[in-house]
Order: structure tokens, then C-alpha cells, then sequence
């Protein structure tokens, strides 16, 4: 396990957080992924934290899975595009099979890695999708925030 990792592992047995199952994949930057999931108007959305050699820890969370479509893609990601102006920390993005996802991306070395820092993207990264879900589901179902405020 690379040092990142055991820092973060170590903060999730001494604060008795237990939510997250861990995955060692044996690559070449030895990472390691941190499954968990957040509940969010009532869904379940998968997180992953990622940790690895690189400079780089990601927090990952699939916002909705294969929900792009010709119908939507325009106004989602014009909205989508919104959001990232708006926020520093998130970044919302989508992939070639259709999936929305919200990314946190810190950069950090094993010296200055601060496991507390990512339980608090984490936490940040809830309020945030509390926010925004609602209406990023609703431009994904065709039904443009505009449009809702005024109905």
C-alpha cells in the first residue's frame, strides 16, 4: 500500500469511520481505491477516493449513471459548465459512455498528505450535491430549472 494510503487508512480506524471498503489494485503507481457511497435525495451515489504515487488524490463520486443523451447533452453540460465556473473544488464532468460525474482533485505529496483534508472535500462535496442534484437531474429528465421556476 502506498504511504498516502496507509495515512488515510489510518485516519478511517482511528475516527471509527467504516463506510468505505478497500481495494488494492497492483498497478504501477500502486494505488489504491477507497469504495463508499453518499445518499443524496434519496439515492445512492457511489464515491471512490483514489490514492496513489502520483501528486494527485481524486475523490470520484457517479452523480447518474448513462444518462446523456442527443436530447439533453446540450443543456447539460451547458449547465454543468456553469457549475464548474461557480466552483473551485468540484468539477462536474461527463465520459463517452453517457455518465455525469462530480470529481475533487487534490494535489499532495506523501510528506504534506493530510487524510483529515480529504474527510473534509468529502463532506463539502455532500452539501454540494445537496445543492445541485435536483437540478442537474432535472435538465437530465428534460426538464430545464428555467422551465421549473416557471411553472
Amino acid at each position: 500500500m502506498n504511504v498516502k494510503a496507509e495515512k488515510f487508512a489510518k485516519m478511517l480506524a482511528d475516527t471509527g469511520i467504516n463506510c468505505f471498503s478497500e481495494e488494492q489494485t497492483k498497478d504501477e503507481l500502486n494505488t489504491v481505491l477507497f469504495r463508499s457511497s453518499m445518499e443524496i435525495e434519496g439515492q445512492r451515489l457511489p464515491l471512490v477516493v483514489i490514492i496513489d504515487d502520483s501528486i494527485y488524490v481524486i475523490c470520484r463520486t457517479l452523480v447518474a449513471g448513462k444518462c446523456l443523451t442527443d436530447g439533453n447533452r446540450f443543456e447539460t453540460l451547458k449547465f454543468l459548465n456553469g457549475l464548474n465556473s461557480n466552483y473551485k473544488t468540484f468539477k462536474y464532468f461527463t465520459t463517452e459512455a453517457g455518465e455525469l460525474l462530480m470529481d475533487i482533485c487534490l494535489p499532495t505529496t506523501n510528506e504534506t498528505f493530510e487524510p483529515n483534508i480529504i474527510r473534509a472535500l468529502i463532506d463539502l462535496s455532500v452539501k454540494n450535491l445537496e445543492e445541485n442534484y435536483r437540478p442537474i437531474m432535472q435538465i437530465v429528465w428534460g426538464n430545464p430549472v428555467n422551465k421549473i421556476a416557471e411553472a
